[in-house]
């Protein structure tokens, strides 16, 4: 492999697009298949196994897969130095976090027909997540895109083959497709470790001497918990609503807000697509207009997949999921209009990250978290779907607005963060 240019647009983005788009189009693909074969109830008790590990993995996380992509990038340390760094870091984390998680699974499996067991060994994954994140990071930092598409539409694939498997061979039972969705995504983060012929020789990392891989790690733990806020408050963000929905509702309207949730988010892989590519040339000191350019592709297709998505909700809702899922079509259209404000927010937040900002690009995230929390706040009791998916708009209009000022606030003087590794 070798780390490719990036021109806009070119046949690496193509294939990225390829790659991402995998997922969610195969998400939709089977989409029916768990809807018609679980129902409503059986849907969202599938949503509530798999939607927690989302939050809990941006937690076990704590910001150091973005660290370890922006100090290979910025070849501030070499890649196996901030690898072995990331791995360091991210362990107490990951523990600690899955210690949570096991206490939380006894408050969900009273309401919910879960048996607590099925939880914790479902949830046990958080912690191959956060290693898996750290190699996804030292991948993004190298712009090894070949490396990280490949595993990208491997799991895609074979999670949609597991789904598929299962239901023709009449499994209906929530934890068992939750498992073989588990098993697909060991099997192709695998991929992420298996040899990479032809890798490119670097050069040196920044001030390369005697000491400067060993005395890297304060500025890398510095960078990391600096972007751990933002990078939980985007997980919230999305999955939050789904993690605090079933104390308070029943499993079938989880089950619609679910399916409206798996619609809307198929354009932001476009989005995600985008802001990966924009950590790297960021970090790697590309310009504003470059990686503008490089993102327009991306955005313009996340735009429009967006509008018709939430135009044509009421005509392929009810034929691809099912009569049962009508009352989800206006969340669609709420929670589309949302997934577009969101891909805003993290391409200019991976930008701002990328320069070394990682305070500043928090900010914008935790934005649109505090209106998550305060509109659940004030509505508990009676949320629902619908409800869910107004304070989702809400929440990203406000992370959409609150970007476009960080972006026009003036840089500031990065010399105290090169000489004492403090973000900015």
């Amino acid at each position: 492999m070798a780390t490719e240019r990036r021109t806009a647009p070119t046949w690496v983005q193509f294939r990225g697009i390829i790659a991402y788009s995998l997922g969610p189009v195969l998400g939709l693909a089977s989409g029916p298949i768990l809807a018609r074969v679980m129902g409503p109830e059986g849907r969202g008790e599938f949503a509530t196994i798999m939607q927690p590990l989302t939050v809990a993995g941006a937690l076990a996380g704590l910001g150091v897969p973005a660290a370890t992509t922006y100090f290979i990038a910025s070849r501030r340390n070499s890649p196996t130095a901030a690898y072995r760094r990331g791995l360091c870091v991210v362990s107490v984390p990951s523990l600690a976090v899955f210690a949570f998680m096991v206490w939380y699974s006894g408050v969900v499996s009273e309401t919910q027909p879960i048996a607590r067991y099925i939880l914790v060994l479902a949830w046990t994954q958080v912690v191959a997540q956060a290693v898996v994140s750290v190699r996804r990071g030292y991948w993004q930092g190298l712009a090894g895109w070949a490396v990280l598409d490949r595993e990208r539409s491997v799991f895609a694939v074979l999670r949609f083959a597991a789904i598929a498997v299962l239901a023709l061979i009449g499994v209906s039972a929530a934890s068992l497709f939750a498992a073989g969705a588990l098993a697909a995504f060991v099997v192709a983060a695998a991929l992420l470790w298996s040899p990479v012929p032809n890798v490119p020789a670097r050069a040196p990392a920044r001030g390369a001497g005697p000491t400067s891989e060993s005395d890297g790690l304060r500025p890398f733990l510095l960078y990391s918990l600096a972007t751990s806020a933002g990078t939980i408050c985007i997980a919230a963000n999305s999955r939050l609503d789904q993690m605090l929905m079933p104390g308070q509702v029943s499993s079938r309207e989880i089950g619609l807000y679910a399916v409206a949730v798996t619609v809307a988010e198929v354009p932001l892989i476009l989005a995600t697509l985008a802001g990966r590519d924009a950590l790297q040339m960021s970090g790697a000191g590309a310009s504003a207009r470059d990686i503008a350019r490089h993102s327009a592709l991306h955005l313009g297709l996340m735009a429009g997949l967006a509008l018709l998505l939430g135009t044509c909700g009421a005509w392929y809702v009810p034929i691809v999921f099912g009569r049962g899922f009508e009352a989800a079509v206006p969340v669609v259209t709420v929670l589309s209009i949302a997934s577009v404000l969101n891909g805003v927010a993290v391409v200019i937040g991976a930008v701002i990250n990328g320069r070394g900002r990682p305070t500043l690009g928090s900010a914008i995230p935790i934005a649109g978290l505090l209106v998550t929390l305060v509109g659940f706040a004030s509505m508990w009791g009676h949320v629902d779907a619908w409800v869910s998916g107004l304070i989702g708009l809400a929440s990203q209009g406000v992370s959409a607005a609150v970007a476009l000022v960080v972006l026009a606030t003036p840089r500031r003087t990065r010399v105290r963060q090169k000489d004492k590794g403090v973000p900015a």
